[in-house]
């Protein structure tokens, strides 16, 4: 394993901000796992990367960075009730192999496609999009565990998924390595489109729904709204939809009848933030060479040249915007470092 020094990280995040890390080595196999325990220093900080589109850099990183390149999709055998089943390297890419799974008769995926990132960074993050999250097709993750060398396979159950989090973002899953992630796909014949988001019914009014049909109306949604990373740097979404309760969103609709809401078990309420932050005002604000994006108020983009740190700056006015007005303190959904 080849270790490289005072390397350059932004060709390898999507927000494309300058930083460097003191260490850097590829993952590409087990193998690599394994020597990765041998070359970390005692007590070295240590930052696994995949895609890179889910972190902002502020500064450069005092440690050892590793890139996950673990590829490979295996088919599995099928379930018990015909569920398609395949394992996926966690450093796979993960829009295409949505498509290339919509586009080979496995349905089940297509709402998740446009999201920026790898297979690892899926089942971290639980993505989710236009009513469905990657924990509903998730069967099992594989981890190494950096501490005692081991390789492990994690039922759903003690990945411990909830809204854009996981086991894995834990204290005890900071010592972990996906591997891997094992997915259960509807049985093509049982599959049920997911298309109550208003936007995408929207696009689909009037056309024959299929896992195709979703896929392209979710393409052409997401390209409508979201920046082109190659154009302009950014993480997708960069904060979570706040989940308020029922009663204190049944106030804020009385001010505010237009607010995005939508009702959740548990007399809970997820609220649009990119509303929130739009009707704050912040649709489009510039801050140096950071802006708000001005299709989509979620995001938050590089227009060139910017600093982790105006980037950063931005997203603390943006919080603090929307808790002056709605009384609601948003949470960044990128890691911030």
């Amino acid at each position: 394993m080849r270790v490289e020094h005072q390397i350059s990280l932004s060709p390898f995040t999507t927000f494309g901000v300058e930083a460097r890390a003191k260490r850097l080595v590829r993952l590409e196999s087990r193998e690599d796992l394994e020597a990765l325990r041998t070359v970390r220093e005692k007590d070295e900080p240590l930052l696994i990367i995949g895609a890179g589109s889910n972190i902002l850099f502020t500064k450069d990183f005092d440690g050892l960075v590793a890139l996950n390149r673990i590829t490979g999709v295996e088919e599995l055998p099928r379930g018990d009730a015909g569920e398609y089943r395949f394992r996926a390297g966690s450093g796979e890419n993960w829009s295409p192999l949505v498509s290339r799974m919509t586009e080979s008769g496995h349905p089940g995926l297509e709402n998740l496609v446009l999201i920026p990132g790898s297979v690892g960074g899926a089942a971290v993050q639980n993505i989710g999009a236009y009513g469905i999250e990657a924990a509903e097709r998730i069967d099992a993750v594989e981890i190494f565990d950096l501490e005692s060398g081991e390789f492990r396979t994690l039922s759903t159950e003690e990945c411990d998924f909830g809204y854009r989090s996981s086991v894995f973002k834990s204290e005890e899953g900071k010592n972990w390595v996906i591997v891997s992630v094992t997915f259960r796909l509807p049985n093509e014949k049982d599959w049920t489109p997911v298309t109550g988001y208003k936007g995408l019914s929207a696009a689909l009014e009037g056309k024959e729904v299929t896992p195709r049909s979703v896929l392209v109306a979710v393409e052409a949604l997401r390209r409508s709204k979201l920046p082109d990373p190659k154009e302009f740097g950014n993480a997708g979404s960069f904060f979570k939809n706040p989940v308020v309760p029922e009663l204190q969103a049944r106030a804020l609709l009385e001010d505010y009848p237009q607010l995005v809401a939508y009702p959740l078990g548990g007399r809970r309420t997820k609220l649009a933030a990119g509303w929130l932050i739009d009707a704050a005002g912040f649709r489009g604000r510039v801050l140096g060479n950071a802006a708000v994006w001005d299709r989509q108020a979620l995001v938050l983009v590089n227009r060139g040249g910017a600093t982790g740190k105006e980037v950063k700056a931005l997203c603390d006015e943006v919080i603090h915007a929307v808790n002056a007005k709605f009384g609601i303190e948003l949470t960044p959904e990128v890691e911030i470092l």
